[in-house]
């Protein structure tokens, strides 16, 4: 009977020094990163921006022109300037957002700022005015490349626009106002309805050079030849 009892003890030993070994096997460790946020909101306001580089000022005011915000503060926290002080850092980023970004570029007519220094931050106020309203930046298409212009506008020229906006995250070198133009006549070409004459097309873009563009096509249609559309809608009832 000791015998039977010394062989369980040692049965339950092993089987327990077994799991032991093998916890280590079946844990798995993993470590969590997270990108480098540029900018973020004070935890008990989210009215209130901050950040502790240039790069994260200029971020927190693009994030005020994406909302469509008039006003916002930015504190400045552990601030090290790239050109000599904090408000003409503050002076640089506005004109960065307002002629470099493209949809500043393209909406965005001024920002009037005021820095205040405090022993923990600096602390900017500012107010933007826009030359575009909410609803105008809300049409805004995004699109990778100037290519696929031509394949949004082959559905979009079917409700006959007058101005379709585009934001082009990567335009080359090589790529122009006349690029686009063409890519709304491919777009025409491909139509398999009938559609008023084409009379002019008008593009903007925003900012004039850069690899990221605003691209503002103004089309201007002729009026609609309806002898034309008749003779196709007759033409249609005789074939069927």
């Amino acid at each position: 009977m000791r015998l039977f009892h010394k062989r369980i003890w040692a049965a339950a030993l092993l089987f327990s020094l077994l799991l032991t070994g093998c916890a280590p096997m079946l844990e798995r460790s993993y470590s969590a990163s997270s990108p480098h946020v540029q900018f973020s909101d004070e935890s008990e306001n989210e009215a209130i921006l901050r950040a502790e580089t240039y790069q994260g000022l200029v971020s927190a005011l693009l994030y005020l022109v994406g909302k469509g915000e008039e006003a916002g503060v930015i504190r400045l926290y552990q601030y090290a300037g790239v050109t000599g002080t904090a408000a003409s850092d503050v002076d640089r980023a506005c004109l960065e957002v307002t002629q470099e970004d493209p949809m500043g570029a393209y909406a965005v007519d001024y920002i009037k700022y005021d820095v205040e220094q405090t022993p923990a931050y600096y602390q900017v106020d500012v107010k933007l005015a826009y030359t575009k309203t909410p609803e105008e930046l809300a049409r805004v298409i995004s699109v990778t490349g100037s290519s696929a212009v031509s394949r949004e506008l082959e559905e979009l020229l079917k409700d006959r626009p007058e101005q379709v906006v585009f934001r082009i995250s990567y335009f080359t070198a090589g790529e122009s106002e006349e690029t686009l133009r063409q890519a709304v006549e491919e777009a025409y070409a491909g139509q398999t309805v009938p559609l008023p004459p084409l009379e002019d097309v008008q593009i903007t873009l925003y900012p004039a050079a850069g690899p990221q563009r605003v691209a503002e096509i103004t089309l201007v249609w002729g009026e609609e030849n309806l002898e034309e559309n008749q003779g196709t809608a007759l033409d249609t009832e005789t074939e069927t």
